[in-house]
């Protein structure tokens, strides 16, 4: 009997050595059990049976393959988000790639090395939802739109079903035997990556876009769903009842009704030290996320959960700021890494055609990959934006990032997602991240070349309309000079000015550039806003706009702040010049006078100024401030406050829109206006050539026709008056423009671009500011004009930006200067010989 005993013993249990291992089979209940064993050698000399690599060193192999693999690649194809060379980077250390190698994987995934991996993964996986959640300000809900509402609500429930739908074509999948496969995979589709999402957006600049405002809103209200799906999913799965969320739910909300505010009013009372934090606030805090994540953990959630809510709690200020600059470079950098590789493990991407169809796991992956485009593209055509936009929206919602594959990774864990699943979630990720940043940078770019409207130009402007300002400002220095000279801009109620003030702050550090706008709440701020480093200046500038909006009724301020680096900062500037339909840009000169009357000089805010002139979308005005503002005259017994402006006018479409603000101006009650043109004389004729003369003729018609216009609307108008002066080279401008020195407080001027040649020869050798014009330039740097202000004007124009690009090749084509003017060649010479005979006859 005994020897029966044994006998079934035997036969009902079965061992398997391997890799380290002994691996238990009980044949009757089918349970295995894994038990690690060790070959240790008692002998004393230095030769040891076991390699002592294998054990001490793949937790450090492994993590520095990763992270040096993640910058490679981050390098290569820099043109993709992060996140795609971190997943890649995960593939191709798992089972399919490195992983395959045996000796690779000897020394880099040793199984028994794998818990050290997990514990830095998990790890990593609390600070960074930490992170997601102190980014975060819930109070922001209030201000979403109820477009953006549309399209986070779509976005949610066509994924869901989707999700449902996809998984029950995989094959033995029911999302009714299997409701948590099902479950997990939809909520995998549901996430909208925020902060991936913010990066993205950031680097197209499209986050001032109308697609960027309503994606970023709408992704917020899908994270904080898609969390909220998790949390239930993971509660009622870890519980035999649904009545098992309830430890979790407590716990979230005793964090929000009491936790919060306590902590709150702690760091209050440590901001009374001027700021400065000690290292036990961080230290404190830093410790609070493993406890936070320990309770939830304990209460049947994940982890990452609590993690999440404690950093949500986390009041705005300069103590997340610190944090923030701690942990921003070290768990992304370091710690995430190995999450990445534990997830390249555990996908083997050949498991997605076991038992199935190649084209229906195509199949499954497009309906994966269209259920947010969908969506979006549905919102945009009920909100009536172009079909291009409709589409990047939804690419843009289908951005995915770590909290996708930490879905995924607790649904396998837990035993709802197989192998099978998980590799075809994976790849579907891949794709939408491989398409997230092209097809919306074409869409968006191609979409503005249809929706750019006519020339955004002074000249163009209708009369009775409202003007819109863009004016920039770097410093509190620029505030007075634009603030006064918008305040001379003469805005009525029939024609008021919209001016959008925005305060351009350098970009230092790692963080990425934005546009915040700043609404009477102001609660855009928090510790991912990077515009908190020069916020004291911002604020000072923006309620001395606000100020001064509430004194002057028929102008209206929309405070905005730019971040971003000097060198591609005139972008920003043209995106939102471009978003906000600006028909001037008003940019400060980059030299200042100091108080001691030397000139300091800001290479940085040139550079912006010279990218602005040669990309700017609409009309652009550099405004030299040497002390704009009202002054009082004495005639007899009556004081009045008065300002005299000049407009030198040389011809050409510069001078024209210069001459259309100065006209504007001019009706303004305390500005007098005095417009001086100068025309070739004799001698300037003489020393063009055949070419230069045509040229001339034609400016010099666009000139008397548009001039003649103005004259006839101003004729009413006293303040205003018109004086010709004939010269012959820049020189005599020069001169006489000295003689009206100490007479005017603004000089204004065109850039002078297509300047005639006798004007520009004699003007060029005054100065070396380009970007002010031939006659900027030299009034700038002049004796007599040392105390007036200077304002230069260069009017947007498209055909002739066109024609710089085509005119190398259209000089090598016969009759160039004859057909691309509007009269005939013969018309044109009859004009230049009656011209000649005139002033023959003149003499």
């Amino acid at each position: 009997m005994a020897g029966t005993d044994a006998a079934e013993l035997k036969y009902s249990a079965m061992e398997i050595y391997f890799n380290g291992y002994t691996i238990t089979i009980d044949m009757s209940s089918g349970v295995l059990t894994a038990c690690s064993y060790e070959v240790v050698g008692n002998s004393t000399t230095l030769w040891q049976i076991s390699n002592p690599f294998i054990g001490a060193t793949p937790f450090a192999t492994n993590l520095c393959t990763a992270i040096l693999l993640i910058q490679l690649l981050f390098l290569i194809f820099h043109r993709f988000p992060r996140f795609f060379s971190e997943l890649i980077t995960g593939l191709l250390m798992g089972p399919m790639m490195f992983g395959a190698n045996a000796l690779f994987s000897e020394y880099t995934h040793p199984t028994k090395q794998s818990g050290a991996t997990e514990t830095l993964t998990n790890l990593g996986v609390i600070y960074y939802m930490f992170l997601v959640g102190l980014q975060m300000d819930l109070t922001t809900i209030r201000r979403i739109s109820k477009g953006a509402w549309g399209n986070a609500l779509l976005g949610i429930l066509f994924p869901l079903l989707m999700g449902v739908g996809s998984y029950h074509l995989l094959p033995g999948k029911n999302p009714i035997s299997n409701p948590l496969g099902a479950w997990f995979w939809s909520i995998a589709l549901t996430v909208t990556s925020f902060p991936d999402l913010a990066l993205i957006l950031s680097d197209l600049k499209l986050l001032r876009t109308e697609v960027g405002q309503m994606a970023i809103s709408s992704a917020f209200v899908s994270d904080i769903a898609s969390w909220s799906f998790l949390v239930v999913t993971i509660a009622i799965s870890n519980g035999r009842s649904h009545a098992f969320i309830l430890p979790t739910l407590v716990f979230l909300l005793f964090c929000w009704f009491v936790l919060r505010p306590v902590l709150s009013q702690v760091i209050e009372k440590g901001s009374s030290n001027g700021g400065n934090y000690s290292d036990v606030y961080i230290y404190s805090i830093l410790t609070g996320v493993v406890v936070c994540g320990f309770i939830t953990d304990a209460c049947g959630a994940h982890s990452m959960i609590g993690a999440f809510m404690f950093g949500l709690i986390i009041p705005d200020g300069e103590l997340g700021r610190r944090i923030m600059e701690k942990l921003e470079d070290f768990v992304p950098g370091i710690m995430l890494p190995a999450f990445f590789v534990l997830t390249g493990t555990r996908c083997n991407l050949l498991d997605m055609f076991y038992n199935i169809n190649h084209f229906a796991v195509l199949g499954i992956l497009v309906l994966a990959c269209l259920a947010k485009i969908a969506s979006g593209f549905l919102v945009a055509m009920y909100y009536g934006m172009p079909a291009r936009e409709g589409v990047a929206l939804g690419v843009l919602m289908n951005t995915k990032g770590v909290m996708a594959l930490i879905i995924l990774n607790v649904g396998r864990d837990m035993k709802a997602v197989d192998n099978q699943t998980f590799a075809i979630m994976v790849m579907a990720i891949l794709l939408m991240t491989i398409l997230v940043k092209p097809i919306p940078h074409w869409a968006c770019k191609t979409t503005k070349q249809f929706r750019r409207y006519k020339l955004r130009t002074l000249q163009e402007s209708k009369p009775n309309t409202e003007l819109r300002i863009l004016a920039c400002i770097h410093t509190t220095r620029n505030l007075s000079g634009i603030i006064n000279l918008l305040e001379l801009s003469n805005a009525t109620e029939k024609s008021p000015i919209c001016v959008f003030a925005a305060c351009l702050v350098d970009l230092s550090g790692r963080t990425n550039a934005m546009v915040i706008v700043h609404d009477d709440n102001r609660n855009s701020s928090g510790p991912n806003y990077p515009a908190n480093r020069g916020r004291s200046e911002a604020d000072q500038i923006i309620s001395t706009l606000e100020s001064y909006e509430r004194r002057n009724q028929s102008m209206s301020f929309l405070p905005l702040t730019v971040v971003s680096p000097y060198t591609s900062m005139h972008e920003d500037i043209n995106n939102l010049a471009e978003d906000k339909r600006a028909t001037l840009i008003l940019i400060p000169f980059h030299k200042q006078s100091g108080a001691d009357a030397t000139q300091q000089e800001n290479s940085s805010i040139r550079l912006v100024n010279q990218n602005l002139l040669i990309k700017s979308p609409c009309s652009v005005g550099i405004f030299i401030d040497r002390g704009l503002s009202l002054k009082t005259y004495n005639e007899g017994s009556h004081r009045r406050e008065q300002l005299n402006f000049a407009m030198f006018f040389t011809g050409g479409h510069d001078d024209r829109e210069a001459l259309t603000y100065a006209c504007r101006m001019a009706g303004s009650l305390n500005v007098s206006l005095k417009v001086i043109r100068f025309f070739p004389g004799k001698e300037a004729i003489e020393m063009m050539s055949m070419e230069e003369e045509v040229e001339c003729e034609n400016q010099r018609f666009a000139d008397d026709t548009y001039l003649n216009g103005l004259r006839f609307m101003t004729m009413c108008n006293p303040s205003v008056t018109w004086v010709e002066k004939s010269v012959n080279s820049g020189d005599e401008i020069i001169i006489a423009a000295k003689d009206l020195a100490g007479e005017h407080d603004l000089y204004l001027v065109g850039r002078g671009q297509g300047m005639i040649k006798p004007f520009a020869l004699g003007l060029s050798e005054w100065g070396d500011c380009e970007e002010l014009g031939p006659l900027g330039d030299s009034l700038s740097t002049s004796d007599f004009a040392q105390h007036a202000s200077i304002l230069v004007v260069q009017q947007h124009s498209v055909s002739a930006m066109k024609n710089k690009g085509m005119q190398q090749q259209d000089q090598e084509k016969p009759g160039f200067e004859a057909w691309k003017s509007p009269l005939s060649s013969r018309d044109l010479l009859n004009i230049v010989n009656n011209r000649k005979k005139t002033d023959e006859e003149d003499d």
